[in-house]
């Protein structure tokens, strides 16, 4: 008997251990000196509902990218926040030679309560960087990756690095990134994310270049939402660095000046799709853009469903014949394909959009 409640003791702290408590996170690099870099992971902390998790992650296990597995101890747990810490892990590491390697570390659990991942506390958290030993060279540092913003305010990130060289530098929003199974494995797209204004279908979450910053107009619901972005430094024209950055915007009811929240636009497609949808359902309605119009080789299509639904595309001849279909593995608001024309007629053709409830057509000419 005492056996089996020594199991259940065991089970139960296990589970208290692994509380979820991840909220984002990056991998910097910083070189040395030859092929010696140093190697830190910054990761964010819940440690309101996960104190114990948290307080009880002293090491990471890192991936080099040259086959070897390390582990990175913690130097710092710091409060940035009521109810959250950023963690600091550190080791360094010299590369046998020059190349370009994928660092990266796969952490479980996410906090829960995130309105734009479903089931957030059972997925994991994979960090990564790629990096191009052969020109020395240190990834950018950003601010950190805690924020809050009002309702129907415009939030905004400073993306201007706090610590850079003179290299040229991109960021882009992207879906978050999940590992494949075993100790080192691939990144891949963790499909059942939305990006944060898919939520409300409404607004835009796009990177401004102009003025290097990352922008939400606006958000329309209160709660914890993630966002992910990849930060890309090029040298001469030649790609040296690409990381991974991962964070929260806890979105609140605050006082403040509010604005007028603009139609939806995808951030990861770009672009508002203006098309006029004809509608049978008062609930739900498609649009559909497809250019260049007209075309001697490719056109691409922009879909968009006011509902997150599998969003279906046709090429459809004159005569009612269904050329090309695609539909999208997964539910979602928006979609862009690519189709192929350079084998067919010269004449009308039709681009049709479903979803389970409309559809929409727009004519292209080949």
């Amino acid at each position: 008997m005492k056996s089996v409640y020594r199991i259940l003791l065991l089970v139960l702290l296990s589970a208290y251990a692994h509380a979820s408590h991840l909220r984002g996170g990056e991998i910097l690099a910083r070189h040395l000196s030859g092929q010696t870099y140093d190697i830190r992971v910054k990761i964010y902390l819940d440690t309101q509902t996960g104190q114990s998790a948290a307080e009880a992650l002293n090491s990471v296990t890192i991936c080099m990218g040259d086959g070897a597995v390390k582990e990175a101890s913690r130097l710092s747990m710091t409060a940035i926040s009521k109810g959250v810490s950023v963690g600091e892990y550190q080791l360094n590491y010299t590369y046998p030679a020059a190349g370009i390697y994928q660092i990266s570390t796969a952490l479980d659990t996410r906090t829960n309560q995130i309105l734009n991942l479903p089931q957030a506390g059972l997925t994991s958290q994979f960090l990564w960087t790629v990096i191009d030993t052969q020109s020395a060279n240190s990834t950018p540092v950003l601010p950190d990756l805690e924020f809050e913003a009002g309702v129907r305010q415009v939030f905004s990130i400073d993306l201007k690095p706090i610590i850079a060289d003179n290299d040229s530098m991109g960021v882009r929003v992207v879906r978050l990134s999940r590992p494949s199974p075993g100790t080192c494995g691939v990144r891949m797209l963790d499909h059942s994310y939305r990006f944060p204004n898919e939520v409300s279908a409404t607004g835009t979450f796009k990177v401004d270049a102009a003025q290097k910053k990352l922008v939400w107009t606006a958000p329309e619901v209160v709660g914890n939402y993630l966002f992910a972005m990849v930060v890309t430094e090029w040298r001469d024209g030649i790609k040296i660095s690409e990381s991974y950055r991962e964070g929260m915007v806890t979105v609140t009811d605050r006082p403040g000046d509010t604005v007028e929240v603009p139609p939806y636009e995808s951030s990861e497609y770009g672009g508002v799709i203006t098309s006029t949808p004809v509608v049978s359902s008062s609930e739900v309605s498609m649009a559909v853009q497809a250019y260049p119009v007209p075309t001697e080789n490719f056109v691409t299509v922009k879909a968009y469903s006011k509902q997150r639904d599998v969003i279906r595309l046709q090429l459809i001849d004159m005569n009612g014949r269904i050329l090309t279909e695609i539909a999208s593995k997964t539910p979602e608001i928006s979609v862009q394909e690519v189709f192929d024309m350079r084998n067919l007629a010269r004449g009308m053709y039709l681009i049709r959009a479903s979803n389970t409830k409309d559809s929409v057509t727009q004519k292209v000419l080949r």
